[in-house]
């Protein structure tokens, strides 16, 4: 026991010397930690060594060597969603015509792929807190590929008759459950292991790339392919084939993101952290002498710890990313489609609308991750929240339902800019909720915030938009679009602010790796 005092001691004086930099990944409590708490403060002192050495080690060179792999994954999780989005419409006839869900069973069938993701976050948010970053991120993008890939060869209703329909109707809702869990420990993995491998001051910056190479970028390419199949085949070409084609592509970036991948490193943070955990169950050992049940109840411990002990921190990260789902998926994709079949606009034109919408944002990521890093993840962000739940979308799809004939290709291509602009803040938001976790829970923290708020509160947006437009008349004041979207924008507004005004009075913590900016 005097042992294991004197190996405790250190981590506490430890806090007096530390700089500003590294103060952020360590907690000081206080009263004397239980054993729990203890392995809480030598991992958050190894988080500092670690981030330390980070700093003096990596260049810009490394960073961009391991950032575009990890970052490019999330292509492929984007690009599969964009493109039944963009062709909803021979989604809807191939699947869910005649009789078989209509437009809300393809809007259920988007919305069940978000839906099962805080299951695949809790998943492979486990496997990379215990196993690694790397295998996480490896497993995640294979089996993406593979669902996306499938999907482009099933049967449908419209080629194959009523037999064969149910059968692609079926493993297509089954490929999309199987996307969304991979899908859940993606993005939140890379953001992980980027934030782990960056230098401090360039965590805005270099997480800026997850929007350019996956998040927007993906929606761009997408509405660029489907564009270009959209005009060069006839409509009853695109509903019998041509649908295939987007899906089918996916190989093509895949399999290079599976390359790059191979040759990533582990984060030195996870590594820091495997050694600490090493030298804790040894000193337990001394002490006990029952090492191995120790390590047991520690691995089974690892979700007990996450749901005990960061509660506020998953709430404020639920509900303050729901606005991203729900900003991204509502008004440039359903209100689009709605506005394209009030008006009669050609299908090609909404989606080149579309694809506006999302390259303004890929495009800006850079610029807004630099100002993340000089202003602050949580100003940023709370900025995009606020113009981009509260003040922009209701005042679009308003524009958007009383738009006088004639004016409707003007209206779409105006509206689809202003909501691109505000998107282009919500880069922000990787840094915003990977800072709220310590790193022994941080991805399995960050893909079970981000996935209920994105996943469940975004991926439900376009299903209950189409089925309140059903009750609500989409002509009156506040659409069912707008009304879902502004909601979403006030109660993640309330969680930004309320997480600040709770970290400025002790009762939580909001920065685990970089105190400021903020």
């Amino acid at each position: 026991l005097a042992q294991a005092n004197v190996a405790l001691g250190p981590a506490f004086d430890l806090s007096t010397s530390i700089t500003s930099g590294q103060a952020s990944c360590l907690k000081m409590p206080a009263i004397m930690p239980s054993e729990s708490t203890r392995s809480e403060v030598q991992v958050a002192a190894s988080c500092s060594k670690a981030g330390a050495a980070k700093e003096d080690a990596l260049g810009t060179r490394d960073v961009l060597r391991k950032i575009l792999p990890a970052a490019a994954g999330s292509f492929i999780e984007f690009y599969e969603f964009a493109i039944f989005s963009y062709m909803s419409a021979d989604i809807t006839g191939n699947f869910f015509a005649d009789g078989h869900g209509g437009s809300l069973g393809t809007w259920a069938g988007f919305a069940v792929t978000l839906a099962v993701r805080p299951l695949g976050g809790l998943f492979f948010g486990a496997l990379a807190d215990r196993f690694g970053r790397k295998p996480a991120m490896q497993l995640t993008i294979a089996l993406m590929l593979v669902t996306t890939l499938l999907q482009g060869v099933l049967p449908s209703f419209y080629c194959c008759g009523e037999g064969w329909g149910w059968f692609g109707l079926v493993v297509m809702l089954l490929l999309r459950v199987l996307q969304g869990l991979s899908a859940g420990g993606e993005l939140s993995t890379a953001a992980v292991y980027i934030t782990e491998v960056s230098p401090r001051g360039q965590l805005g910056f270099n997480l800026s790339w997850i929007s350019l190479t996956g998040a927007f970028g993906a929606w761009s390419v997408a509405s660029l392919v489907v564009f270009l199949f959209q005009t060069a085949l006839t409509k009853e070409q695109m509903l019998l084939w041509g649908w295939r084609l987007p899906y089918l592509s996916s190989i093509i970036p895949g399999a290079a993101v599976l390359l790059g991948r191979r040759y990533l490193e582990e984060t030195p943070d996870f590594e820091e952290l495997v050694r600490a955990k090493a030298e804790q169950e040894n000193n337990l050992s001394m002490e006990r002498g029952d090492a191995e049940e120790h390590s047991t109840t520690s691995e089974a411990g690892m979700l007990h710890e996450l749901f005990a002990n960061h509660k506020l921190a998953l709430l404020v990260g639920s509900l303050g990313t729901a606005i991203f789902g729900a900003l991204s998926f509502v008004p440039p994709l359903y209100g689009a489609q709605f506005i394209q079949q009030d008006q009669g606009l050609p299908a090609n034109v909404v989606t080149f609308s579309e694809l506006m919408n999302y390259a303004i944002p890929a495009l800006l990521a850079p610029a807004i991750g630099m100002l993340v890093d000089r202003w602050g993840a949580g100003r940023v962000y709370t900025l995009g929240v606020f113009l981009g739940g509260v003040v922009v979308p209701a005042p679009v799809l308003y524009w958007w339902a009383h738009v006088p004939e004639g004016q409707g290709i003007t209206s779409m291509f105006v509206g689809q800019a202003l909501l691109g602009l505000c998107l282009a803040l919500q880069t922000s938001v990787y840094l915003w909720v990977v800072e709220l976790f310590p790193v022994h829970v941080r991805v399995t923290g960050v893909s079970v915030a981000y996935n209920i708020g994105v996943g469940i509160c975004g991926g439900l947006g376009p299903l209950v938009s189409d089925a309140g437009n059903r009750v609500l008349d989409p002509k009156g004041l506040m659409s069912a679009p707008a009304i879902y979207t502004a909601v979403f924008g006030l109660v993640s507004l309330f969680a930004c602010l309320g997480s600040r005004v709770l970290a400025k009075r002790g009762v939580m913590q909001v920065t685990h790796i970089r105190k400021s900016p903020y």
